[in-house]
C-alpha cells in the first residue's frame, strides 16, 4: 500500500511539474479552440512567461511580436494576464482580468502608433501622419466592445498627407468615456495649426456619429484645398462634416 502511495504522489508531482512549467509550444496549441483565431509562431518560454515572434489574427497580416505573463492562479480559474504587442509602427501594453466568460477589465493600457500605418483614408482624402498615443486607465469589455471606458489620446505632429502636400493639424486631443455601452468623445486642437479642430463623437455597438468643425486660421492654398476637398465651406471658411451610421456606411453629411 505505501508503494502504491509513494509513486501515486511522485505521478502527481510530476504532473503538477508539467503543469508548473509547461512550455508555451505544447500548451497554447492546445488551447487554440479557446484563442477565437488568433495564431502564434515562434513560441517560446512558458505558458506562465511566454513570448510569440509573430501573433496575428484571422488571415490578417501579422500584429507584432507578443510577450505575455499569466498569474498561476489561472488553475483557480482566476485569469489574468500582462502583455505586450510590439512592432515598429504599434505598441500595446495592457492588463486584464477575465470577470466572467464574457466579460474582461483592462487596466493601465497603453497604445502607441504611427498614423501612417493606416494608410489612405478616403474620408480624410489622404494619409495621416504623426503619432497616436492613447491611454486607458481602467475599461470593462463584453466581447469586444468596451461596456464602461475612460481614456484618453494625443495625436502628436498631426497631418494629412495629400497629393498636393501635407496639411499640418498641430496636436489633437481626444476625451472618451463610456458606460453601458454607450460610448462619448471630444476632439479638439491645441491651438497651434492652420485648422482650429472641434469635434465630438458617439459611439455603441448599433452606430456611430461623429461630427466635426473645422475652421481655417489662415488662408494657407493647402489648407484650402484640403477643406474643399472635404465638403463645401461656408462663406467664412468653416467646414462642419458629419459622419453617422453602422459599420458598413460612412455617408459625410453637412449639418
Amino acid at each position: 500500500m505505501k508503494r502504491w502511495l509513494v509513486t501515486l504522489a511522485i505521478i502527481l508531482l510530476a504532473l503538477g511539474a508539467v503543469v508548473w512549467f509547461i512550455p508555451a509550444s505544447w500548451a497554447l496549441p492546445l488551447l487554440q479552440s479557446r484563442l477565437r483565431g488568433i495564431r502564434f509562431e515562434g513560441l517560446s518560454g512558458t505558458l506562465w512567461e511566454g513570448r510569440a515572434e509573430q501573433v496575428s489574427i484571422g488571415n490578417d497580416p501579422p500584429l507584432g511580436s507578443l510577450t505575455w505573463t499569466l498569474s498561476r492562479r489561472a488553475l483557480l480559474g482566476d485569469v489574468r494576464v500582462g502583455m505586450y504587442l510590439h512592432q515598429p509602427q504599434l505598441q500595446l501594453t495592457a492588463q486584464a482580468h477575465r470577470v466572467s466568460s464574457g466579460q474582461i477589465d483592462l487596466r493601465d493600457a497603453t497604445l502607441h502608433m504611427d498614423m501612417a500605418m493606416l494608410g489612405t483614408q478616403p474620408w480624410t482624402r489622404g494619409q495621416p501622419q504623426g503619432q497616436f498615443d492613447l491611454q486607458v486607465p481602467q475599461a470593462r469589455l463584453q466581447g469586444v466592445w468596451p461596456m464602461q471606458l475612460d481614456a484618453t489620446g494625443n495625436w502628436s505632429q498631426a497631418s494629412i498627407r495629400t497629393e498636393q502636400g501635407d496639411v499640418p493639424l498641430g496636436t489633437l486631443m481626444l476625451t472618451m468615456n463610456g458606460e453601458s455601452g454607450a460610448i462619448r468623445g471630444t476632439l479638439n486642437d491645441d491651438g497651434s495649426s492652420p485648422v482650429q479642430t472641434s469635434g465630438r463623437l458617439s459611439l455603441s455597438p448599433l452606430g456611430w456619429d461623429l461630427q466635426f468643425r473645422l475652421v481655417p486660421r489662415s488662408e494657407d492654398p493647402a489648407v484650402m484645398r484640403w477643406l474643399r476637398s472635404l465638403g463645401t465651406p461656408a462663406a467664412d471658411g468653416t467646414l462642419e462634416l458629419r459622419y453617422r451610421g453602422g459599420l458598413a456606411q460612412m455617408a459625410p453629411k453637412k449639418t
